[in-house]
């Protein structure tokens, strides 16, 4: 996926347009420039722009176990090799092969537990700094911060990548306060930050955007797709209750706590109280059983017809100004 960085507002319809006719499918798009994917999604213009890429349709029985196995070998995890190529993948599980095609394959979701003293010394070891473990294994680096042994189990790193009393320079941390809706996130998500900003009084003015509650008003309602993540050979997308005024922040906290990349499929505000559709948006699909961050339980897994229920039903209580 590419990592070059785009100012806010640069992607339009037309520069969309321009960086889509670039590629020949889809896969290749997203493969290749996720910020550019993942607009083109927010505004409902994939379809428009997406219009001149070919679908690759294999015969059926084209999927043997000969074929499974080269096509696995071409992905890191059983969730890249699920959303690169689901009928290799489904075709894999039908012939009761994926454990074998996937042998190779490393594995990304932990069970519940996993992460104790011992595992996450394992993990730590990995890395030279704190900048790096967050970035690389955010599940082990925030589990290790919410039972205080961060610094226990990071003794060995180096500084970091940022010079000494980087954080003591105001302009630093404002820049840093912007990624997070609440002041628990932010004291979470950089705690050297957060620190520096107390200590010398400008926590209130740089966190002057933040809420306390940011999800109090609850009168919107998203979908997002978790890019990457399949479960039982289903995509995976996340349910959840925000507030109107505050846009994509809570699904930006959500996506960064649980270490995912995301597609925004729908994000509205409703005529009726939140909460009330999101208990029926819960009962559809598969729960992965995601733990260890904020908003774990609310992802579900879904087929697309799965999917079309929860729009339309979203879509039946949705604010007049919205559609």
């Amino acid at each position: 996926m590419s990592e070059n960085k785009y100012p806010r507002g640069y992607w339009t319809l037309e520069t969309l347009k321009a960086e889509a006719l670039k590629y020949t499918s889809r896969g290749e798009f997203q493969q290749k420039n996720g910020s550019a994917y993942n607009a083109a999604g927010r505004m409902n213009l994939r379809e428009l722009i997406c219009g001149h890429m070919t679908k690759i349709k294999y015969p059926n029985g084209y999927w043997t176990a000969e074929r499974c196995k080269i096509e696995a070998l071409k992905y890191r995890t059983r969730s890249e090799f699920g959303e690169g190529n689901g009928a290799a993948y489904n075709a894999s599980k039908r012939l009761k092969i994926l454990e074998e095609v996937c042998k190779h394959m490393v594995e990304v979701k932990k069970p519940k537990g996993h992460w104790t003293l011992e595992t996450l010394q394992a993990e730590a070891l990995k890395y030279e700094n704190k900048v790096d473990f967050r970035q690389n294994s955010n599940p082990a680096f925030l589990t290790a911060s919410r039972k205080g042994l961060l610094d226990q189990i990071c003794s060995h790193m180096e500084a970091g990548k940022l010079r000494n009393g980087h954080w003591l320079i105001k302009e630093n941390c404002a820049a840093e306060a912007l990624k997070y809706m609440n002041r628990r996130a932010f004291s979470l998500g950089n705690p050297s930050a957060y620190h520096g900003a107390d200590i010398n009084g400008w926590l209130d003015e740089i966190c002057s955007h933040m809420d306390f509650n940011p999800s109090s008003d609850g009168d919107a309602i998203y979908v997002w797709k978790a890019i990457g993540h399949i479960f039982d050979g289903l995509q995976v997308y996340k349910f959840g209750v925000t507030s109107a005024r505050l846009e994509d922040r809570r699904i930006s906290e959500v996506a960064r706590y649980a270490g995912m990349e995301f597609e925004i499929i729908i994000l509205t505000k409703l005529t009726v109280h939140a909460s009330e559709l999101e208990s029926q948006l819960l009962e559809l699909g598969v729960n992965p059983q995601y733990h260890g961050f904020n908003g774990s339980s609310e992802f579900r897994a879904l087929t697309d017809s799965e999917l079309d229920t929860a729009l339309d039903l979203i879509r039946k209580y949705q604010a007049i100004d919205q559609e």
